[in-house]
């Protein structure tokens, strides 16, 4: 697949039109391997066309760059080339520059979200192809368009792959072979026919290495396609050597494929977590991040949620809501980058074509954008939803139901901004001689312990007080608008509930009490100072005794 590039031509005579045209054919069959330098011969047969005023080679050459463009995830640079492509073509050209040009428009198309655009533009690059009897062509359309017909998943989807790959072994090309059987082992596996799909890419991996020259794009493709098949046959560990090969092959370009990409480090995390290899899936997924940087937020958001989504099984609720977060923010973003390419893109297809200015045209190209901006915002609702949900899960102590200090911190800084100048009280609550207590009778009923008395502390508490466990045998109070002795009394109660609830029906000999250090103050700035208190007259209780409350206002 490699070739030289352009500059070693030497364009300067009467033939250099069709040296031109001759490198772009090249161009077009080799830019998945070698994106560079399939995009410096496009952009010097560009030069060479405008020198001889060659629109057709112009809007060919531009077809080839937004081409590479999309190739890297590139889909605003991608859209103006096609715009550039669009603007030098003309009616009477021939179906070659025709066929590479609605190629890329359909890409544009489907990956900005016009999913019908998409399919009209697909069947013309297949169509202009086929009449212009080229075989070579006649693959490249089929080529680019694949992915548009594989996603829409049109119903001659299986006969339309089946025929692309007769058309590669026809002409000799195991690069495309290869490529053709892992599209059929895709389509094998969304089918549920995964020993058919494992044998095709096998077959596709076997033809791949025949390639004589560049062949890293098309064994990591494959490579990736069985990463996920092998996850659905339970092989994880071998899933897992497929994928860090696909990101090995892929990481050899300064700037991979972000979809392919996407994928595997995807199929990587998932297989790590299967594995239980949970910090190292982490690790992946943000490695793949830092090196997308800040280039195609979709597959960003893919890795994050993947990650999400994997941290969230494995019980790491804050990770997996921080995770989620991210994920959320990005899908904003694609939102907002979509719905500008989308106006773009319609814009520069009614401005192209005087028969799609009608207001027939413009109105179905406002429903479907439409469509897909609701389709987007039911997406991004979905993912705020559940960010809600790990949030909740985040700020919730798992044993007793109570909240955790992540809420009690968030919610002490709502209480002094709205209690600012009036007194609040804080106490720290702690079970007496809990190790105790697990030790002789096991930590079954220690936990029931814990389960119960956070049960006594919120029917005791009032509605605006607030209560966390904040780990171990360990409880925080905050009561708003509550001074020194009204604090004080509220947490005798607690301690007199406590010690007078029957244990001996949760544990025969089981006794329980609790000792309660209380600080008040009516300034918020000393809260750090007040918790020191708090703390200090907890220490204070269980010196004294125990199953008592030591309070104050802080400073006495």
């Amino acid at each position: 697949m490699a070739f030289s590039p352009a500059t070693e031509l030497d364009f300067g005579g009467s033939n250099d039109a069709r040296q031109a045209r001759l490198r772009l054919t090249r161009g077009r069959g080799a830019y998945y391997e070698d994106p560079a330098g399939a995009l410096a011969d496009a952009i010097r047969c560009c030069e060479i066309g405008r020198a001889l005023s060659d629109r057709e080679l112009c809007a060919r050459a531009f077809a080839l760059q937004g081409m590479v463009s999309l190739h890297r995830g590139d889909l605003r640079g991608g859209l103006a080339l096609a715009m550039e492509a669009e603007r030098h073509a003309h009616a009477n050209h021939d179906a070659v520059t025709h066929a590479e040009l609605a190629a890329l428009k359909a890409q544009i198309s489907f990956f900005t979200g016009s999913y019908a655009e998409a399919l009209r533009h697909a069947q013309l690059a297949v169509d202009h192809a086929d009449a212009s009897q080229d075989l070579e062509l006649r693959v490249y359309a089929r080529r680019a368009t694949c992915p548009v017909f594989g996603n829409v998943e049109v119903p001659d989807l299986r006969s339309r792959i089946e025929e692309l790959l007769e058309l590669t072994v026809a002409s000799g090309n195991p690069w495309e072979e290869a490529i053709s059987r892992n599209d059929l082992a895709c389509y094998l596996q969304q089918q549920g026919e995964l020993t058919a799909a494992a044998s095709e890419l096998d077959r596709a991996l076997a033809v791949a290495h025949q390639v004589d020259g560049a062949n890293s794009f098309a064994l990591a493709v494959i490579h990736s396609t069985r990463a996920d098949l092998r996850l659905l046959l339970g092989r994880e560990q071998e899933a897992l050597a497929d994928a860090e090969r696909s990101i090995e092959l892929l990481s050899a370009d300064d700037e991979p494929n972000p979809y392919v990409l996407g994928a595997s480090v995807r199929a990587d995390v998932q297989a790590r977590m299967a594995l239980g290899q949970l910090d190292d899936a982490q690790q992946a997924g943000e490695g793949a991040l830092s090196w997308l940087g800040d280039r195609v937020p979709q597959t960003r958001s893919l890795i994050l949620s993947t990650l999400a989504s994997t941290l969230r099984t494995a019980g790491r609720f804050e990770e997996a809501y921080d995770a989620l977060a991210r994920a959320a923010e990005l899908e904003r973003q694609a939102f907002r980058e979509l719905s500008e390419l989308q106006l773009s893109l319609e814009r520069a297809t009614l401005e192209a074509s005087a028969a799609r200015q009608t207001n027939a045209a413009l109105a179905a190209n406002n429903r479907q954008l439409a469509e897909a901006h609701s389709e987007l915002e039911r997406r991004a609702a979905e993912l705020e939803a559940l960010q809600e949900q790990l949030q909740e899960q985040a700020e919730r102590d798992w044993l007793t139901g109570l909240h955790n200090r992540r809420y009690f911190a968030r919610e002490l800084e709502r209480v002094l901004s709205e209690q600012r100048g009036d007194w609040f009280s804080l106490a720290v609550v702690d079970l007496d001689r809990f190790k105790s207590i697990n030790d002789r009778f096991g930590h079954e009923i220690g936990d029931q312990v814990l389960v119960r008395v956070a049960g006594l502390l919120c029917d005791v508490l009032r509605q605006p007080d607030i209560v966390v466990r904040s780990g171990g045998e360990e409880f925080l109070v905050l009561m708003p608008m509550t001074e020194a002795n009204a604090a004080t009394a509220c947490c005798e109660r607690i301690c007199q509930r406590i010690r007078d609830e029957p244990w001996e029906h949760v544990a025969a000999g089981l006794a329980v009490t609790a000792s309660a250090g209380v600080a008040s103050t009516n300034d918020p700035d000393e809260l750090a100072a007040l918790a020191r208190s708090a703390d200090q007259r907890l220490y204070e209780a269980k010196r004294s005794g125990r199953d008592r409350v030591v309070s104050g206002s802080h400073g006495n």
